[in-house]
């Protein structure tokens, strides 16, 4: 059974690698041919469905909740996933409705702009709770009810922000998505006597509704930073949750797979045209 959610942000947040969702699997994800969306929660959604199995749709606003939980033969269940009495309902609410859960699928991010001089507590805490508090509620509540029925697959969504520093700061953001792949890598380690896997996709720059407004010359400049000379789509990265989710990556555990074109693989720019590296023999 899988469980999805859904949310909103305001002008001076960055949307991550992935929307504002939670989800969860609960037989085993098929695989579906994608259809062209603009973000990577629709990508998600196209990619990571049942077959033979029920999908549980989590978020705050009914209609984009609903609409998900229709296009998947799903059914949607609103409430906030930072909040730990709605978070024991949903997996309350599956046992008795469904009987078991494969899977979780934890996409909810926003990032706040600003660096350690500008972030006040508020927002500071804000962030954590925003990219850390849900996961560590699915986690602790969900794993559970997976152990019960034999184990299962939890997929978190980081983002690159948390093993790399930008120009531009987001420190909240990425200082927490930091945490989140170590709480992937900590989470695997205890939970997998149990049977449960934990994993997490980070993406990269990809072709979310953030980008929208950029013209092709804007696209073809960004392609170029890349080893792979292509900016992602949103169904890159649903691919790679799709592996982590299902048998395909049944001896993989606690890992933080990266989804960037290899943008964060390289060295950044020389500062002389004489300090690339390399030495010759003589």
């Amino acid at each position: 059974m899988s469980m999805s959610s859904s949310g909103g942000g305001a002008d001076d947040r960055l949307h991550s690698g992935a929307g504002l969702h939670p989800a969860g699997l609960a037989r085993r994800p098929g695989v579906r041919r994608p259809r062209r969306r603009t973000g990577h929660r629709q990508a998600g959604r196209t990619r990571v469905e049942p077959r033979g199995s029920h999908v549980v749709c989590v978020g705050r606003r009914a209609e984009p909740t609903e609409a998900v939980a229709e296009e998947v033969g799903g059914s949607a269940f609103l409430g906030d996933a930072q909040d730990r009495p709605t978070m024991q309902r949903l997996f309350e609410t599956i046992d008795a409705e469904h009987g078991r859960l494969d899977g979780i699928v934890d996409i909810i991010a926003i990032g706040i702009q600003g660096g350690i001089l500008t972030m006040g507590d508020d927002d500071w805490q804000w962030q954590f709770d925003n990219v850390l508090r849900h996961a560590y509620l699915a986690l602790q509540i969900g794993s559970p009810l997976m152990a019960g029925d034999g184990g299962g697959t939890v997929t978190l969504v980081s983002s690159v922000h948390g093993h790399a520093v930008w120009e531009q700061p987001a420190l909240g953001y990425a200082v927490a998505k930091a945490a989140l792949n170590h709480l992937t890598r900590v989470t695997a380690v205890e939970l997998g006597p149990m049977g449960i896997r934990v994993n997490a996709a980070s993406p990269g720059l990809h072709t979310t509704p953030r980008w929208q407004g950029k013209g092709d010359e804007w696209y073809e400049a960004v392609a170029q930073a890349h080893p792979l000379r292509r900016v992602g789509h949103p169904s890159d990265v649903a691919s790679v949750i799709l592996f982590l989710a299902s048998e395909l990556s049944r001896n993989v555990t606690g890992q933080v797979l990266v989804v960037d074109g290899g943008l964060t693989l390289q060295s950044p720019p020389a500062v002389a045209p004489d300090a690339a590296g390399g030495f010759s023999r003589s």
